[in-house]
């Protein structure tokens, strides 16, 4: 159990329905049978979405992407395949008949490249308990070798960033030409920033924190800190049971300092927004992301962000922050270290990077270009209006 003085928040609305009429696996089944019919094909731009919106990363900009594409006139579906004149894949295809059948239906195939299994990290190394296992299973492999076939395959590729593109082509296939490099997009009306908030100073940690090392950094940089700047520490997304047991004994033996910190369960990506208008810094300590949706929304909020610099998030940060130089995986104490030198520099030239953080956004990241690129990506004959 948690020491009492941890403050728990309310999880909001789930990502998915648990109303919906089929579960996920259920679907995914009925929209590929559903494909493979030779429906008629519509004359309004349209485009096959090989993903649902899902709990995730992938699924949240499938959302936003869908969203945009809808106020370009440019339809989605995602179990009629021959009614598209593209589809886009996410992470992976069906398999190579799924290509036969894009073929036959003269239908434009691009791929999102999503992640995949690092060879570098999954190196069947034993862990101690509680740490993440870093079996590469068989599954794994498969899956890794469904995407080299897929980098071929696809008529187009489109990399989340330069680092994506550089392990895609160090792990699986050099894909030489006929791709993209597009970040991820974020809606600038609803991630935007407010007048600011009352109260302390208030760090943000969110996303999916499964792993040890993202708690076990953000935590000893707020243990130095909260007295010198008055902080507070607002922690939001799902929590693996790692990252429970970590807080727990940061409770214990910082008494003084654990009722500073806020808990909040998984959130839907679409409430995301308030809970970085009450923050100041969101701290991502991850590093090796594509490209990391809290990042881009934390900078259309016009909250600052540090981070390390081997990763996609370096790219995306620009002067919107301070990013960290570090190795590959190179957590520890000179991380740490470095990570509350840089969080000292956001604060105390807070309100600059403020503006800093959202041009950055501007400029790079409204989802109507980031769709525009996009379908002029797919072929879509109504991309950059």
């Amino acid at each position: 159990m948690f020491a009492a003085s941890i403050r728990w928040g309310v999880m909001t609305n789930p990502v998915v329905s648990r109303g919906r009429l089929f579960p996920g696996r259920l679907r995914r089944v009925l929209d590929r049978a559903s494909s493979c019919f030779p429906w008629p094909r519509t004359v309004r731009d349209t485009c096959f979405f090989g993903l649902r919106v899902t709990p995730g990363g992938p699924g949240y900009f499938s959302r936003k992407l869908m969203r945009a594409f809808d106020r370009q006139g440019i339809q989605v579906t995602h179990d009629r395949l021959r009614a598209a004149q593209s589809a886009l894949l996410f992470s992976v295809s069906w398999g190579d008949w799924f290509y036969r059948l894009c073929d036959l239906w003269d239908v434009r195939t691009v791929l999102r490249v999503d992640g995949f299994m690092l060879p570098g990290y999954f190196d069947n190394r034993s862990q101690p308990s509680g740490f993440q296992d870093r079996a590469l299973t068989s599954n794994d492999m498969r899956l890794n070798y469904r995407i080299q076939r897929d980098l071929l395959q696809a008529d187009h590729v489109i990399f989340q960033s330069v680092f994506s593109k550089e392990m895609a082509d160090t792990y699986l296939y050099n894909r030489q030409e006929h791709y993209s490099v597009i970040y991820n997009g974020v809606d600038l009306g609803k991630f935007c920033p407010d007048e600011g908030h009352n109260g302390r100073v208030r760090l943000l940690v969110a996303g999916s924190l499964r792993h040890e090392y993202v708690l076990g950094t953000v935590l000893p940089v707020f243990a130095q800190l909260w007295r010198r700047y008055d902080l507070d520490l607002h922690v939001v997304g799902s929590l693996g049971k790692i990252c429970r047991k970590q807080l727990s004994d940061f409770s214990e033996t910082n008494p003084e300092a654990s009722d500073r910190i806020l808990v909040t369960g998984a959130v839907d990506n679409d409430d995301m927004s308030s809970y970085m208008r009450q923050a100041d810094v969101l701290l991502h300590p991850r590093l090796g992301d594509w490209c990391p949706n809290v990042v881009v929304e934390a900078l259309a909020c016009g909250l600052p962000v540090v981070c390390g610099s081997w990763g996609g998030t370096a790219e995306l940060v620009g002067a919107g922050g301070v990013v960290v130089p570090t190795k590959k995986w190179s957590y520890g104490r000179e991380f740490v270290q470095s990570m509350v030198m840089a969080v000292e520099t956001v604060l105390d030239s807070l309100d600059d990077y403020r503006v800093l953080a959202r041009q950055r956004a501007e400029a790079e990241f409204d989802i109507c270009h980031i769709a525009n690129k996009y379908a002029t990506a797919l072929g879509l004959t109504h991309s950059g209006k």
